[in-house]
């Protein structure tokens, strides 16, 4: 379970940024982009016998799933084209994850200028 509870999202697509994929050019916000994770679990198994035709088996119920371990990968893909994006996803989620919308275009061109090399990537 997150320790961040993800919000309701909204129908304003009007509002979301621009964010183009350096590959295929797709808005990255609009289409998505995924990353893979790794993840353990455990769950409870619920054993009873059924009796058919005179012979017992044994069959159970599998139930309350529960993560022990979860990692996340940090290669990022663009939904649209499959490629692989420049930005590892903690850096993504780093600049853009609850970000004022005022604020996210200022954050996507400092992502792209640090991407291709520009003055802003010395930019903390």
């Amino acid at each position: 379970m997150s320790t961040n509870p993800s919000p309701e999202p909204t129908q304003e697509c009007h509002l979301r940024p621009f964010f183009p994929c350096p590959h295929c050019r797709a808005n990255l916000l609009a289409e998505g982009f995924h990353n893979s994770c790794t993840e353990t679990q455990k769950l409870r198994e619920d054993n009873f016998p059924v009796i058919i035709s005179g012979k017992m088996y044994l069959e159970h119920d599998e139930d309350n799933f529960e993560t022990i371990e979860h990692e996340c990968d940090v290669e990022v893909y663009c939904t649209s084209c499959g490629n692989l994006l420049p930005w590892p996803l903690y850096e993504l989620r780093g600049k853009l994850d609850g970000i004022e919308i005022a604020e996210a275009d200022a954050a996507i061109a400092q992502l792209i200028a640090e991407e291709n090399g520009g003055p802003e990537s010395s930019a903390a």
